[in-house]
């Protein structure tokens, strides 16, 4: 493996650098958390959080939405703890709850990689 990562070239996002030209995917109801986020940014690629399902997951702070919210800042949170490598944020537009994921209050700094 380690011979074929050497040939792949790195590329910046604003003044982020993504060793690995890896994106996971955004995989929803429990596969792409932190866990799965931070091991991929590990190793060098950028690694994703899927909203979709989080208020399913993390629940006891309010109804679905607010439990959403809080899940994706806690999601980030954990994934900061085990990584300083690139974390994306995937919010699907036929969420019911899409507009209250993407102006959640105190949002993280991120880049966008696409913008719609």
């Amino acid at each position: 493996m380690t011979h074929f990562v050497n040939k792949m070239k790195s590329f910046f996002i604003g003044n982020l650098e993504v060793k690995l030209p890896v994106i996971q995917g955004g995989m929803g109801v429990g596969v792409s958390l932190s866990g799965l986020a931070s091991a991929v940014a590990n190793e060098g690629g950028i690694g994703v959080i899927s909203c979709a399902g989080l208020g399913l997951i993390h629940k006891g702070h309010g109804n679905f939405i607010k439990n959403s919210i809080w899940g994706l800042k806690e999601e980030l949170r954990l994934a900061r703890e085990k990584t300083k490598g690139v974390i994306g944020i995937n919010i699907m537009v036929a969420l019911s709850n899409f507009a209250d994921m993407a102006r959640m209050e105190n949002p993280v700094q991120i880049a966008p990689l696409f913008q719609f």
